[in-house]
């Protein structure tokens, strides 16, 4: 997992989730609850085509990975559009921008599902009740979610999720590298995740904010997957090539033009777009390479 930047562009972001249409969207879930609160409805009947508009542009800031293991997204599958606070619990921001991730299929639908634990007390919805009037409906509906466009409403929309202390990474507000290391097993030929256990401990001396990180590195393990056996295998393949070019690099005598491509591949390990870039940018500032 890698910090990832929403691109807030008109060209980039559906029109479906700013504007008009956002507001029109939005008053289709406040009706919508206010027909579950009044038991017309079992339950919120949400529309993907709504979400899906989004799908192209956030798999083009994963570079074609899934947000969460970094596995890039196989031509045969399609990935999702991943809620990271799920829309059978928040059910308002079932249309927000701010709340939707690229995602493999495994991590969101086999491990994440719904579940989604807090340190701190959940974020609140609007009030709507079975005699919530369509004027007052129709004053909440383009205000529930964050316009992506507005910053003081996405800064605040990021300030919540703050006070909510989520146990599960966004890296689109988190940083990985602070919760997250990597653990090569030559004899199994694996590489694992687990929690940074050094950063924790300067974490929790200095972070008073969010001071966990090591009960937030492995419930986002946990409950993203991340060291189910084909990750551990497909990282470990990554890392044995990561690791022959450094070997490379260690040698007296390589040829000043074998060392330019060896430290461009590793370079390009670590860019956004390169299967399981978190790994290899965390094994290179371990033994950060010499410029000798």
């Amino acid at each position: 997992m890698i910090p990832l930047t929403r691109i807030r562009m008109e060209n980039a972001i559906h029109h479906n989730f700013y504007g008009e249409t956002k507001k029109r969207l939005e008053q289709e879930l406040l009706l919508e609850e206010r027909r579950v609160k009044s038991g017309k409805a079992k339950k919120h009947n949400f529309k993907s085509s709504y979400w899906k508009s989004a799908k192209e542009q956030l798999f083009a800031e994963t570079g074609g990975k899934c947000a969460y293991c970094e596995d890039p997204i196989l031509a045969g599958a399609y990935g999702d559009v991943e809620h990271y606070r799920p829309k059978s619990i928040y059910w308002w921001l079932a249309y927000c921008y701010d709340n939707y991730l690229a995602a493999c299929e495994i991590c969101n639908q086999r491990f994440k599902r719904d579940n989604f634990p807090i340190q701190n007390r959940r974020m609140r919805g609007p009030a709507i009740h079975a005699n919530t009037t369509d004027t007052s409906i129709e004053s909440q509906a383009g205000k529930i979610a964050p316009d992506p466009f507005d910053e003081i409403q996405v800064n605040n929309f990021i300030r919540e999720h703050k006070q909510e202390r989520p146990l599960l990474i966004n890296p689109y507000f988190d940083d990985p590298a602070e919760y997250f290391a990597w653990r090569a097993d030559e004899d199994l030929k694996e590489v694992e995740i687990t929690a940074n256990s050094e950063r924790s401990q300067v974490e929790i001396v200095v972070n008073t904010e969010n001071p966990d990180v090591e009960s937030i590195a492995e419930a986002s393990i946990q409950y993203y997957g991340l060291n189910r056996k084909k990750l551990k295998d497909d990282r470990y393949f990554i890392y044995n090539i990561y690791n022959g070019y450094r070997q490379i690099l260690e040698y007296d005598n390589i040829p000043l033009e074998v060392q330019r491509i060896s430290r461009n591949t590793i370079e390009g390990m670590k860019s956004p777009g390169a299967p399981f870039a978190g790994m290899i940018r965390y094994f290179e500032a371990l033994s950060p390479i010499s410029e000798g």
